[in-house]
């Protein structure tokens, strides 16, 4: 396996922290900045940094953009994302400054997706220096609104070239080959004006903090939770779950919303939303409550649902529906993202295992992983089905692979999101080879 030199090791560096520096959450619309200024940042830097090292780049419409390789032949597609989730709460240092320390990368993006871009990208220069007319064309693909319903690359599908094959750097490994359903919206209700409640900063987040203030007594309630990603939501724990078990039972009884949420959405209820729909091979339906936003004008409560790819959109609707008629409530669609699901044993999954199946053992680990992780490796590699979603289900003949290890603790979304450097340079060569082996099929 060939390691990275000293100079990739600056270079990565350099990147990454340029990149961690741009808080790339989405924002408010501006002109040329439809998600707002900062993740425009981070793509034009992206861009500027990949032309400047001799690729082919192409901005498109300042929600997307590619760097590439290669002029003729199919093409190999590397699918990643800029934009972040926001910092959320419980940061031992800024959240939006890359921490480098002896062993570990900090900072939001790290993980989830800036760190694995950067190893695609930097797997792409040592493809690049080695194949100087090559048969076939590498693209690096990088969007900025993954982390709100993917509209980034709904637009690149609009007007440019779709890949022949290619893999996402945005989940776990070993190779995903199946990713449950998406389904984010929101109740709503007309205020009652007894009291005002905010909590969560994006519904694909476990909230960490819910805030309830009764205005006729003019008093306020605080809870803190603890943040996780709402594909793994018994990771967490969910600030307004526990404001509805020390808010004032009158004020809560005021609110359908918080009636609906209590016998549907509440942790440890008998009648959860989800029993009412079957386990599949992708695993069960989870549902997380990821913001509650009530005020004198307006009352709504974001839910996001991850439902198994056997059951639809429309299954989940109709749920929802009857739900929500029980209580007089509204149903708002924000986004669905239907079910992934592919072969296990096409021969670009049976790749990229391979490839895992070799570099597993060289992954680096923390003490208390270590039963984990060497009950992983007594089991050969296969492909697994996932609750988050990723870019391998915007346009065709894309699997997810990596970076999350089977035995390392999720770091999505979360405080303090880190990685142990040596993971992330591990990566370059295990993408680089991915890049060969995937790209020879096509010719």
């Amino acid at each position: 396996m060939n390691k990275l030199s000293a100079q990739e090791i600056r270079d990565f560096t350099t990147i990454l922290y340029d990149l961690v520096n741009i808080p790339s959450v989405k924002g408010e619309p501006e002109p040329d900045a439809p998600y707002g200024p900062y993740p425009k940042e981070a793509l034009t830097y992206f861009l500027d940094r990949a032309k400047t090292d001799g690729f082919i780049t192409e901005n498109v419409g300042n929600k997307a953009g590619y760097v590439q390789w290669g002029t003729r032949g199919p093409l190999l597609a590397v699918l990643g994302h800029l934009d972040v989730v926001p910092k959320g709460s419980g940061w031992k240092t800024s959240a939006f400054t890359l921490t480098i320390n002896d062993s570990y990368f900090v900072g939001r993006g790290v993980v989830d997706d800036k760190g694995p871009v950067v190893a695609a990208y930097m797997a792409m220069l040592r493809f690049k220096a080695n194949h100087p007319d090559p048969k076939f064309r590498v693209r690096l693909i990088v969007g900025t609104d993954e982390e709100h319903g993917s509209s980034c690359m709904a637009r690149y599908c609009e007007t440019e070239e779709l890949p022949d094959i290619g893999f996402t750097p945005d989940a776990e490994f070993p190779c995903i080959f199946a990713e449950k359903g998406i389904y984010q919206m929101h109740f709503e209700e007309t205020p009652t004006g007894r009291f005002t409640m905010h909590g969560g900063n994006a519904a694909n987040m476990v909230p960490p903090y819910c805030e309830c203030i009764d205005l006729s007594a003019g008093r306020g309630i605080c809870t803190e939770g603890l943040q996780a990603h709402a594909s793994h939501p018994d990771l967490g724990i969910n600030a307004i779950d526990l404001m509805l078990r020390k808010m004032p039972p009158e004020l809560k009884a005021s609110s359908k919303l918080l009636l609906l949420m209590e016998k549907y959405f509440s942790k440890g209820q008998e009648t959860p939303f989800s029993s009412f729909f079957m386990p599949d091979i992708s695993g069960p339906m989870t549902t997380n409550v990821g913001i509650v936003d009530i005020s004198t004008d307006h009352s709504k409560l974001h839910v996001d649902i991850r439902f198994p790819v056997t059951h639809t959109a429309e299954e989940v609707r109709a749920g929802l529906e009857k739900i929500a008629s029980e209580f007089g409530v509204r149903v708002v669609d924000d986004s669905v993202q239907a079910p992934l699901f592919k072969d296990k044993e096409s021969r670009q999954i049976s790749i990229l295992n391979d490839i895992y199946s070799t570099y597993r053992e060289h992954f680096s680990y923390l003490p208390e992983e270590k039963e984990e992780r060497d009950r992983s490796l007594l089991s050969p590699s296969t492909a697994i089905a996932i609750g988050g979603g990723t870019y391998a289900r915007t346009m065709p003949n894309i699997v997810a692979f990596g970076p999350q290890l089977p035995w390392a603790k999720d770091q999505c979304h979360q405080a303090n999101e880190s990685i142990l450097k040596e993971n992330l340079y591990l990566l370059v060569p295990m993408y680089e080879e991915a890049l060969e082996k995937l790209g020879n099929t096509l010719i």
